[in-house]
């Protein structure tokens, strides 16, 4: 017998999911595409189950412009988004039928993520799935880290690999990702500032690490993120931070800038179109209303609504950016940049903050149940969407809202 044990880095909360399926608020199976991999298309269009048969022939597709064996086919949705092996219980019909081993990687394994770095397995979760919401947002404790051994026999799917070690980052800030992690998801869970101020402090830092490397001197990196660190346990920060200006109006123009581009692209979720359309009636955002009247009723919102909600609950947010940050392998993993990276966390932000500000208006109040289906449905339409991701930093990039003076301002709340 085989025991052979592999470790996994992975957020506690791993532990404890469990797919609800029927019982879930928003199916995994309703409102995207289910990409196929080669041995799954092969296996479904040779099947000969008398039920599912005829949805194979009709709705399993081969992808010709995939030349990836883990992209070879996809499920073609029915028009109401629904995929066409849902049962009237909202149940996969392949599972019920063929059983577990028939599903394809993307039904085995979502919402889980695996990365290999430096020889190194970590997994996490993806906040789309309504059950790793619940249980990554409401944790008080905030998110902790574990390693755990499993059978190297359990089925693995591999989505991302990166290697520090390599010849190719001598010299490069990859090659300090550790150092850089770690200081980072430290900072993002240091409650002695509030999220804003975290988030700006990060951007500090990233901005002196893109100076050493300028200056070729990544290899002074982790001193001065020593250096850093003791500078904001010393608070010494705080007296730079006050003097950031808050300023409502910009952030509800860019945040509604960038929920606007992602509305032109289309949006297949209804879960999100609601909580989208409470967000704009909630702001009195309408066809012919003057702008003085939404932002007073933006600031409105804010001040009676959102900010006595986070002084209890910040640490929803807060669980939120660190489970993005480190799934993403952030500050590297996809984007182009360490800056990249830091704008995309800083619009997450600001654009959850806009949908929390108009349903509290809407609803007269911000409840964990609004804002659970607000991050959660958001993330469903808005983190599996790598085209609309990149698209977001670059039209920032393109009307010069990139900056550290910019970002700061974007995220600086009221205390």
């Amino acid at each position: 017998m085989n025991n052979k044990k592999r470790t996994v880095l992975q957020p506690k909360y791993m532990e404890n999911f469990k797919c609800i399926g029927a019982a879930c608020e928003d199916s995994c199976c309703i409102g995207w595409r289910v990409e196929l991999d080669k041995k799954t298309y092969l296996e479904y269009k040779k099947a000969h189950d008398k039920e599912l048969k005829p949805i194979f022939d009709k709705m399993v597709n081969r992808k010709h412009n995939q030349k990836s064996d883990g992209f070879y086919g996809k499920i073609k949705m029915e028009s109401n988004g629904r995929c066409p092996f849902l049962d009237e219980k909202n149940l996969c019909k392949i599972y019920l039928r063929l059983g577990e081993e028939a599903l394809s990687d993307t039904c085995t394994f979502y919402p889980r993520l695996v990365h290999r770095v430096d020889g190194t397995f970590e997994r996490s979760a993806t906040m789309s799935c309504p059950e790793i919401a619940r249980l990554v947002l409401l944790n008080p404790d905030g998110i902790a880290f574990e390693n755990i051994k499993e059978d190297q026999e359990n089925n693995i799917k591999i989505d991302k690999i990166f290697d520090t070690e390599g010849h190719l980052y001598m010299n490069k800030p990859q090659r300090y990702f550790w150092d850089i992690r770690i200081f980072s998801l430290s900072l993002l869970q240091n409650r002695k500032y509030n999220l804003g101020e975290r988030l700006i402090i990060l951007g500090i830092v990233y901005k002196k690490i893109e100076e050493l490397c300028l200056n070729k001197s990544a290899k002074e990196i982790p001193l001065m993120l020593e250096k850093m660190g003791s500078m904001i346990e010393k608070g010494e920060f705080k007296e730079e931070l006050e003097k950031i200006p808050v300023n409502i109006q910009i952030q509800m123009r860019i945040a509604k800038e960038l929920t606007d581009k992602k509305v032109l692209q289309g949006i297949n979720s209804n879960r999100y179109l609601q909580c989208l359309k409470e967000t704009l009636l909630g702001i009195n955002y309408k066809t012919g209303e003057k702008l003085e009247n939404i932002l007073k009723k933006y600031e409105e919102n804010y001040n009676d609504y959102l900010i006595p909600y986070l002084k209890e609950k910040e640490y929803i947010l807060e669980n939120y950016l660190v489970n993005e940050y480190f799934k993403e392998l952030m500050p590297f993993g996809t984007f182009k940049s360490m800056w990249d990276s830091y704008i995309f966390l800083c619009v997450l932000y600001s654009m959850v903050m806009l949908h929390l500000i108009g349903m509290a208006g809407h609803h007269k109040g911000l409840n964990d149940d609004l804002t659970l289906k607000a991050i959660q449905s958001f993330s469903k339409v808005v983190l599996h969407n790598s085209k609309y991701i990149q698209g977001i930093i670059r039209l920032l990039k393109d009307n010069g809202y990139d900056s550290l003076a910019h970002m700061s301002i974007l995220i600086k709340g009221k205390k």
